[in-house]
């Protein structure tokens, strides 16, 4: 067969040809690397998520474990801290049972919520008997003393303090009553509930060393008192005395003096040494008088209002001072015993205000109010502190204090620098003396 001869192939076709032969290589080149590529960065997710879920829970884990054990720490601390709590509380209440005191704690409206075991030293209750029925505390106190616990009331209100100071029946043992000081306050319980939470002390070995105190000192008051009636009946004798015996004597020696002159003649030195003598008897009689009136004044036996007169124009006016008297009738029948006072009162009242205050003026009132007597003394002088006066310093007040008590006064002292002074003495209305 005769053989075909090819045909001449143009040079820019068969190129043409080569290229679009190539193309499904390359996209297929292209299309595998981009699979490669994708493949490899699935497997870099994953390797990297697997990581991260490792790493979250590698943390859950450990979180997990330190929380059991921050957990079980705290449960072990807890108990301890419980364990602790307890040995404290039975310390507590061992040493409050060997003291003689009781704690309670009370919910008004509902009862006692706790009551330690020390109130059986204290009171003739036990303390189930306080938690059952809280009446039963009333049924333990003496009567007169029950005032100060109205709390116990049903429908009372819980008070925010409690003071109260009674004493309790006569033991069961056959003791007396004991002293018993109850004192608390009012909190917030666990349950939001208002408590009232307190203690009782028994405090009988201080009230009756109070007790002993206070009939020493009324003791000392009564001998006090007897000792300044004593010493009035004496002042009386001896002013009495002065004034009747000594003064006759004086009078009497005047009059012999006089006859003695008449029978002088125009010796004048002798009668200027009769003058003398009379001038030296003159002097004695003035002498006796004012000693007798220091002793006892005679105004005062025309009443208090007239002594307190004759006082102030005796020490003030020559002192220069303005005085005031204004007493109320009930002045004039008093007891000698009440007049004396007030009048020794006023009179040492004066002497203060001539040595101390510096006064331009006194002014003296005596009153009856409501059962009872209210003398005052007040003057303008420069005033002072009452609480800076040292009264073991100014026997004075010590002694007008003293008389105060005497009658079961109270005496009051208002003063301030620079604002004057005013004494004022309260005391039980006393009976008048009837007329002989």
């Amino acid at each position: 067969m005769p053989t075909a001869t090819p045909e001449p192939v143009d040079p820019a076709v068969s190129i043409i040809g080569r290229s679009f032969a190539a193309i499904p290589l390359t996209m297929s080149l292209a299309y595998a690397a981009t699979e490669l590529t994708h493949a490899g960065t699935s497997r870099q997710l994953t390797l990297t998520t697997g990581m991260l879920l490792a790493l979250v829970f590698a943390a859950m884990v450990g979180i997990a474990i330190w929380s059991g054990l921050n957990r079980r720490r705290l449960l072990e601390r807890r108990r301890a801290a419980e364990v602790e709590l307890r040995a404290t509380q039975n310390r507590l209440a061992q040493l409050s049972n060997q003291l003689p005191i009781a704690l309670f704690s009370f919910r008004p409206g509902h009862g006692f919520e706790a009551v330690s075991d020390g109130i059986e030293y204290l009171l003739p209750v036990t303390a189930q008997q306080l938690l059952s029925d809280p009446k039963c505390l009333l049924g333990a106190v003496a009567g007169e003393d029950r005032a100060g616990l109205q709390w116990l009331n049903s429908g009372a209100n819980c008070p925010p303090q409690l003071e109260w100071l009674g004493r309790s029946v006569a033991q069961g043992d056959g003791s007396g009553p004991r002293w018993l000081q109850m004192r608390g306050a009012a909190d917030i319980g666990p349950g939001g509930e208002r408590l009232l939470t307190g203690v009782v002390v028994d405090v009988t070995p201080l009230m009756s060393t109070q007790q002993a105190l206070e009939a020493s000192r009324e003791e000392l008051r009564r001998l006090a008192t007897y000792r300044e009636n004593e010493r009035e009946q004496e002042y009386r004798r001896l002013a009495r005395e002065f004034h009747d015996e000594l003064g006759q004597l004086l009078t009497s020696a005047r009059m012999q003096l006089q006859w003695l002159e008449g029978r002088v003649g125009d010796d004048q030195a002798t009668r200027g040494a009769l003058a003398a003598i009379e001038s030296i008897i003159g002097e004695a009689y003035r002498s006796v008088k004012s000693i007798a009136a220091e002793l006892r004044p005679a105004a005062l036996n025309l009443g208090l209002p007239a002594a307190i007169e004759w006082q102030a124009a005796r020490v003030l006016t020559p002192a220069g001072l303005q005085f005031t008297v204004a007493l109320a009738p009930v002045a004039e029948s008093l007891p000698d015993a009440a007049a004396t006072a007030l009048f020794r009162i006023v009179q040492e009242a004066f002497t203060n205000v001539l040595r101390h205050a510096g006064a331009h003026s006194v002014h003296v009132s005596l009153r009856a109010d409501g059962g009872q007597l209210i003398l005052s003394v007040a003057d303008d002088g420069r005033g002072f502190d009452p609480a800076a006066v040292c009264a073991g310093e100014h026997f004075g007040l010590v002694g007008m204090r003293e008389r105060v008590a005497a009658l079961h006064g109270a005496l009051d002292i208002d003063s301030a620098p620079g604002e004057g002074a005013r004494i004022t003495v309260h005391l039980p209305l006393p009976a008048t003396e009837s007329p002989p």
